[in-house]
């Protein structure tokens, strides 16, 4: 055996020292190679899946702040659905405290009206279809009247639970507007509306009816939203002076996979257009922080 010089070691101390030169070259050359071959740990991120930093803003996982929540005389409560992921988030009372529904409820009028036409296999007429868009588009108090005593009155939100599986009921037999709702309800109605009006004979027509609702009653939400949004909507309003001194505001709507409630209470002498910007707040804040 030579040393690098070509000579042969003698002696057990010669060999030894030979022998750890040798071995040190091997060392040195192995971890330059696997340094090489094998990179420093890294997060990957994975295609369709959120970073950890979207997951940290994802108003799904870290909910939000409500804007407007400090407001002196203000009751807010709200509840967002994400309906392709099957994902919900809202206020801390958005299951707890209810409110009046107003001509929120109307949009669930129309579709069970349409339902129990099918159901009695019979066709809508034209004055049914022109209620309908009544009620919806300009929120015409009287044509919801005359569908909701048509088909049974308060019978009409018993449905719900069986339909929708939403248990809600009026604080006042024969008013529809006092049904007493969370906004998770409004939320569950709204998307039960959506899902099962195509099934039904005018369903289609409905669903237009709720993405044309007339200017002055499309508040709220869809101006928190990108001007060019497709909206689907029912609002509800009253103010209630000689009762409780307040107005109800509630803005219900659906764009894309979300629907949205945002429910108000607030003294009377501040005008609709006050509940109307809480709504428009509280969705522009939810907008930022979808992920």
């Amino acid at each position: 055996m030579a040393d690098s010089r070509g000579r042969t070691p003698t002696g057990t101390g010669h060999v030894t020292r030979w022998l750890r030169v040798r071995w040190a070259v091997v060392v040195v050359f192995s971890v330059l190679f696997v340094g090489w071959a094998v990179p420093a740990a890294t997060t990957e991120l994975v295609a369709g899946q959120p970073s950890p930093v979207e997951l940290a803003t994802d108003v799904f996982t870290a909910g939000m702040p409500t804007p407007r929540d400090g407001d002196a005389g203000l009751w807010l409560s709200w509840s967002l659905v994400d309906t392709a992921r099957d994902r919900r988030v809202g206020s801390a009372n958005s299951d707890t405290d209810r409110t009046n529904s107003e001509s929120s409820i109307k949009a669930w009028i129309a579709a069970d009206y349409l339902r129990v036409a099918q159901a009695e296999d019979r066709a809508v007429t034209s004055s049914e279809r022109a209620d309908i868009a009544a009620m919806v588009r300009s929120s015409d108090n009287g044509a919801a009247q005359r569908l909701y005593e048509a088909i049974g009155g308060d019978a009409i939100l018993r449905h719900l639970r069986s339909v929708c599986g939403v248990t809600v009921a009026t604080s006042t037999p024969g008013y529809w507007s006092l049904t007493q709702i969370t906004a998770v309800d409004a939320t569950r109605i709204f998307t039960c509306v959506l899902r099962s009006a195509p099934a039904y004979p005018g369903g289609d027509d409905l669903l237009t009816d709720l993405r044309s609702v007339d200017p002055d009653d499309a508040f709220g939400i869809k101006a928190g939203l990108p001007p060019t949004t497709t909206v689907a909507m029912k609002n509800g309003w009253m103010p209630h002076s000689s009762t409780t001194g307040e107005w109800n505001v509630n803005c219900v709507a659906a764009w894309d996979d979300y629907v949205l409630a945002v429910l108000t209470r607030y003294p009377v002498d501040r005008p609709l257009t006050y509940g109307a910007d809480v709504c428009r707040d509280v969705t522009a804040a939810l907008v930022e922080r979808l992920r």
